[in-house]
């Protein structure tokens, strides 16, 4: 490998396609500091994604450039955004002649299509991962021209060149390792002998979930400590409302109710102590929720593409870890009854026990190696057509 290794990532529009990358920005750097090379990197994503704001707290360079929304209906802002990703291509080709990549690695999302094509044009190599059952639009265009697909499941080769597939598994966030149940117990001032129940809707949140919840917390917090993960559903009204009606708590329930619009630094102690999960059901989450050994409640997004979130939950449900309720059957009493008969019942041992029969779902070390697999196609090319010259 030469003594600098330089890498453009792109992907976003959600934290499932978003924090992959992250999490092998993290391995890259890792593995280069051991190895005494340069890592110089960029982040390509849209001007208004969540990726902006995750790159910023990875102190990663980030660059924004046009994108255009990929819709499988008729519109007429799918004849405009053509433009758009046009001039994304073209934005995206002066980045990629500038900052002279040994590498593009896309997790998808319609902003990382300008990118690998451009940098296909500009015979830079590509690698893309597929964190879903179902592949999404954004990554078939992308698999097109790429020049390996890394899969987080098997069943998503059906949509791809099969011989540039590889099964990864999704890569993890390192942070989600590293925590502890007693220390994040002291940090939350939470009474342990009390079980504790996640709710999240993700950083963009998920309102249906707020609004039923917000409805069961004072009956649960008689019982449990809560964390609460509003996101910023609707410009952060879900989570002023929730920190409203938690000032109306007496202390005993306050102690016992931690409220976050987005979860940084703090997720490796909340997974660290959390019995019981509720939440949407991303690729990301799920194998999170996995690889944690903790039990989940899921209520898959309805309107997911070829409803992958479903599948996913299944995965888990299957595994008899967890357990799914659709959005068209959420209500108070529902949702409060499940937790209760997981919580204080043999389910919750059941479920920890299932979950610790399967393997860990981490990809990130597949992904590092891929990612230097190519690299090293890279210096062997190079060095051949040095010498054929």
């Amino acid at each position: 490998m030469n003594k600098e290794f330089r890498l453009i990532f792109t992907g976003g529009g959600s934290g499932g396609h978003t924090m992959p990358a992250f999490s092998m920005i993290q391995a890259v750097r890792k593995h280069c500091k051991k190895k005494n090379i340069k890592c110089s990197l960029i982040y390509i994503g849209s001007h208004r994604g969540v990726e902006k704001e995750i790159a910023n707290r990875y102190n990663v360079d980030f660059i924004g450039i046009n994108t255009g929304k990929l819709r499988r209906y008729l519109s007429f802002k799918n004849f405009i955004d053509v433009f758009k990703t046009i001039k994304g291509i073209n934005e995206s080709k002066k980045i990629i002649k500038t900052f002279k990549p040994d590498i593009l690695i896309s997790t998808g999302g319609f902003v990382s299509v300008p990118p690998v094509i451009a940098a296909k044009k500009q015979k830079v190599p590509v690698i893309i991962h597929e964190q879903t059952i179902d592949a999404g639009l954004a990554n078939k265009i992308a698999g097109l021209f790429a020049n390996k697909i890394a899969l987080a499941f098997h069943e998503s080769r059906k949509y791809f060149p099969y011989k540039k597939c590889v099964i990864t598994g999704i890569p993890l966030r390192e942070e989600i390792f590293n925590g502890n149940r007693k220390d994040a117990a002291k940090k939350f001032k939470f009474d342990i002998s009390l079980p504790v129940v996640y709710f999240t809707g993700g950083g963009l949140g998920c309102h249906i979930l707020n609004q039923t919840a917000i409805k069961i917390l004072f009956r649960l917090l008689e019982k449990c400590n809560v964390i609460f993960q509003t996101g910023s559903a609707l410009n952060n009204k879900d989570y002023m409302e929730m920190k409203k009606f938690k000032e109306s708590l007496d202390e005993y329930k306050k102690k016992r109710f931690i409220i976050f619009d987005f979860i940084n630094d703090e997720i490796g102690d909340i997974y660290s102590i959390a019995d019981l999960a509720i939440a949407r059901s991303g690729a990301g989450t799920v194998n999170e929720f996995i690889a944690l050994n903790i039990p989940a409640i899921f209520i898959p997004l309805a309107i997911a593409a070829k409803n992958e979130q479903l599948r996913n939950a299944k995965i888990v449900e299957n595994m008899q870890a967890g357990i799914i309720i659709l959005e068209k059957n959420l209500t108070p009493d529902i949702l409060l009854k499940n937790i209760n008969d997981i919580l204080f019942s043999d389910k919750l041992i059941k479920m920890k026990k299932n979950l610790q029969k399967t393997s860990n779902l981490n990809g990130t070390q597949n992904m590092l190696n891929l990612i230097l697999e190519e690299s090293r196609n890279i210096d062997e090319k190079a060095v051949s057509g040095h010498q054929s010259a």
